[in-house]
């Protein structure tokens, strides 16, 4: 059975001080707090950033030698931490060819997926192909 809670233990993380929590699983949790209390440091730069990192450790070798190397959290301990994808703060306006896997960054990770395991279309002469540029507009060829 899955533990119920995330727990952290020592996080110090910018202007964190060893603190320690207990967040329950499967459930709302909102941290709200002046400005300057270490919201952002839990959340982003302690859980989010401890998540990430253990998402990439599950790719290939091959593929992480293509990602950013992160750091483990300044932290005594972070346990029964699933892995997830992180949609920080950030404005989601983007532009005109945003999609959820720009937005999230997990596009190129996908990318990469797609040219080592997927298989073309051979159905039409005129398919699109992302290594052809028949498919690209023309003030991008």
């Amino acid at each position: 059975m899955t533990q119920e809670y995330i727990e952290i233990r020592g996080a110090r993380e910018n202007n964190l001080k060893d603190v320690a929590l207990r967040i329950p699983k499967r459930k709302i949790t909102i941290f709200t707090g002046v400005s300057g209390s270490g919201k952002s440091s839990i959340v982003f730069d302690t859980i989010a950033a401890e998540s990430q990192r253990l998402l990439n450790e599950n790719f290939s070798t091959f593929v992480r030698n293509f990602l950013p190397r992160l750091p483990q959290p300044d932290a005594d301990a972070i346990e029964n931490l699933s892995m997830a994808v992180i949609v920080d703060q950030k404005r989601l306006g983007g532009g005109a060819h945003s999609t959820v896997g720009t937005i999230t960054d997990i596009a190129p990770i996908l990318r990469l997926l797609y040219s080592r395991v997927g298989q073309p279309y051979a159905g039409k002469a005129n398919a699109f192909s992302f290594n052809d540029q028949q498919g690209m507009c023309p003030e991008c060829k």
